[in-house]
């Protein structure tokens, strides 16, 4: 008898069939698994069943009347591309020889979906276990063999993400309709994305209205600034000369020691943060390459929003400071030296939900004989960095605050003298140096009542600066603290420490933004588009309420933790989503969102000829209109251009140039328009440039 194991990747089943003894390896065709000891070994290929299209629910046409999309029950839809593997594991869960599954997919949300949807769409009914475990390490496996939890321990997990695929469809499917259908164009939309795109639409908003103006600062010779700042040249040039050449007192002289504390360890958010600010790297590359270190064992599991380890894992900690000796084995001997630093800023049960931060393994010693991809080697070197500055001592400097009495006029200057560089002297494993913005060293230290002459008084001109556009490392940011954008005390204290979506889907939603043409990267920074801003301020602030997302949110985490109600969840969502419909049927004068431009009027209907990607078609749309002219012409061996048939719908003839013969020569020619009433094409009518070619 066997107990059937199904984990999420490849890579990943391979890893628990070597641990476990399961080493014998089994193809059937193009697939395969592995067996022994008792086990069976095989894999997901991240999701393959899905909850469908509104075409698998009989929606096939595009109405305002078939609004909203609400199935009576969703199903499970296998996805394209998958048929092998899914066909094994249908093999593999009917086996009379399998009593029981243990679902080794990804610890969270997602994963639990990815096992539960094989599951249920084979209508197993097979007892089950879970394996949950957050690191590849062959320790890590073994220890969670022996734990495993009873597969109904998850069950609430599993609701709340089938509560949030749900609601995402309905949302997400019935809205992207609706406004694909009222702009003639296709638009996307969602709970998540679409407050976000008014996030980033709002910023580019406030960038563009905002008006500098200029100001003044008086600074004293030791770059001590007068308190007061000017609006005009002339009013510090008074001050200037009024002081210049007097005597300077200092007026107050006040030391403090202080500390900047280690910095956290990464979360899955934090660390797509330092990568975008160190690398320019996206979410996107960001995750991958943690992912693909977490199947290599050389990291612990990424898609976590926690910072803090448990208790039980300080031995663990030290292991594997030892085991970087071959990383940076100078640190490593001053770190074990000097002693480690692992109290609650790393160690807190408290604030660990599913996964605790991301740190490096215990086999990162093999992290020399790993073949690493440029990303791979960057996020490994981020995460190693961040762990090392985490058991660190922290950065103790002196803080001195000045000022200087002058004619009246009171100048101000702090200077930080570091005492005991601690986690801060490495900078990407490098030495820091001193901050030129924040950290002055003077020649000369003040007394208190002591006095000098105020010389080489300069006047510096500055302007006030709008606020800047995003980077991924910003917005990622925003997403996270979400509750500092919402007026409501309630609900932001819901959603504080929640954040606009997942760790694990924060950077897919920024990539689908892009993907739509809402929001374009411009070097580091995220830049909302004309189409993006125009369809942020068209839809109604219920569609892109960060609020009503929020709120959305916490109630799925209330369900995960077994207080919420589904089905209260997705009457909300039905109800908003149906008064959002109504209110757009309602609305009149519509300006259209849209970025297909119009080359001309139909000459069967009058309405405006659209470009799409293989055809001009009428916008009337083909229920009422079936004009189109294809792009694409073999009999002249090339595309039709949007000007062309401009100038084609416009005088009824065009000239195109460049047209090739069957036989592979060149030529132009007058070309007309000719509508049979049922077909469109270009006839041709004289060659341009002398009589007709041979083989034209």
């Amino acid at each position: 008898m066997f107990r059937l194991i199904i984990s999420e990747k490849l890579s990943v089943s391979a890893s628990i069939a070597y641990c476990i003894g399961a080493t014998e390896k089994i193809s059937e065709g193009d697939t395969f698994y592995w067996q022994g000891n008792g086990y069976i070994v095989t894999n997901a290929l991240g999701h393959l069943f899905g909850i469908g299209m509104p075409e698998d629910y009989g929606w096939e046409s595009w109405e305002l009347e078939t609004l909203p999309l609400i199935p009576k029950e969703f199903k499970l839809f296998p996805l394209n591309g998958y048929g092998g593997q899914i066909k094994l594991l249908k093999k593999l869960i009917s086996r009379d020889d399998v009593m029981e599954i243990i679902n080794a997919c990804d610890a969270g949300r997602e994963g639990e979906c990815i096992f539960r949807y094989i599951y249920n769409y084979f209508g197993c009914t097979k007892p089950t276990k879970r394996l949950w475990i957050s690191s590849l390490t062959d320790e890590s496996i073994k220890q969670g063999m022996k734990n495993l939890l009873d597969g109904k321990e998850k069950d609430n997990l599993f609701a709340a993400g089938f509560t949030r695929a749900k609601a995402d469809w309905i949302l997400g499917m019935s809205l992207s309709r609706l406004y694909s259908i009222v702009n003639d164009d296709s638009h996307k939309v969602g709970r998540v994305k679409t407050p976000v795109l008014n996030i980033v639409a709002n910023r580019d908003e406030a960038i563009a209205a905002f008006t500098k103006r200029p100001f003044y600062k008086v600074v004293l010779e030791n770059g001590a600034g007068c308190e007061n700042v000017f609006d005009t040249a002339e009013q510090a040039e008074t001050v200037r000369a009024k002081c210049s050449g007097k005597i300077a007192v200092v007026s107050s002289s006040k030391t403090e020691q202080k500390k900047e504390n280690r910095p956290l360890l990464h979360s899955l958010t934090s660390l797509q943060q330092e990568a975008n600010d160190v690398y320019g790297m996206t979410a996107a590359d960001t995750l991958k390459s943690a992912q693909s270190l977490y199947e290599k064992k050389l990291l612990t599991y990424p898609r976590t929003d926690s910072s803090y380890l448990s208790d039980d894992m300080i031995p663990l900690v030290e292991s594997i400071v030892k085991c970087l000796a071959g990383y940076d084995g100078e640190r490593v001997q001053r770190l074990q030296e000097q002693g480690l630093v692992i109290d609650k800023r790393i160690i807190d049960n408290n604030k660990i939900s599913d996964h605790h931060a991301i740190i490096p393994t215990n086999l990162i010693g093999r992290l020399d004989d790993e073949k690493l991809d440029d990303n791979e080697q960057r996020i490994v070197k981020l995460v190693i960095n961040r762990f090392l500055c985490a058991v660190d001592k922290p950065y103790i400097y002196s803080e001195t605050k000045y000022e200087f009495l002058v004619e009246d006029e009171i100048f101000k200057l702090t200077v930080k003298t570091p005492i005991e560089w601690g986690w801060k002297q490495y900078k990407l494993s490098e030495p820091a140096e001193l901050d030129e913005d924040t950290d002055k060293v003077l020649s000369v230290l003040y007394s208190e009542n002591a006095t000098f002459t105020a010389d080489n008084i300069e006047v510096k001109q500055g302007e006030t600066k709008p606020p800047k556009h995003f980077t991924e490392s910003t917005l990622l940011a925003v997403m996270e603290n979400i509750d500092r954008l919402i007026d409501d005390k309630e609900l932001k204290g819901f959603v504080k420490e929640r954040g606009l979506g997942t760790p694990a889907t924060r950077a897919s939603i920024i990539e689908e933004l892009i993907v739509a043409g809402y929001i374009e990267r411009k070097k580091k920074q995220l830049v909302s588009t004309d189409y993006g801003r125009a369809f942020a301020a068209s839809v109604p602030d219920n569609v892109k309420s960060a609020e009503l997302t929020a709120h959305w949110e916490q109630v799925l985490s209330d369900i995960e933790n077994g207080n919420g109600n589904a089905d209260m969840l997705l009457d909300e969502i039905k109800n908003s989503v149906s008064e959002i419909i109504a209110f757009e049927k309602s609305r009149g004068n519509r300006v259209k969102v849209t970025r297909k431009v119009s080359v001309g009027n139909c000459p069967r209907c009058g309405s405006p000829v659209i470009e799409n990607s293989k055809a001009f078609s009428c916008s009337a749309g083909r229920e009422k209109c079936v004009f189109f002219i294809y792009k694409q012409d073999k009999r002249i061996g090339r595309s039709y251009k949007a000007d062309e048939i401009a100038e084609l719908l416009s005088n009824g003839k065009v000239t195109l140039k460049n047209c090739t013969s069957s036989k592979g020569n060149k030529y132009s020619a007058v070309f007309s328009l000719e509508d049979t009433g049922k077909y469109v094409n270009l006839k041709m009518e004289e060659f341009v440039g002398g009589k007709k070619r041979r083989g034209a």
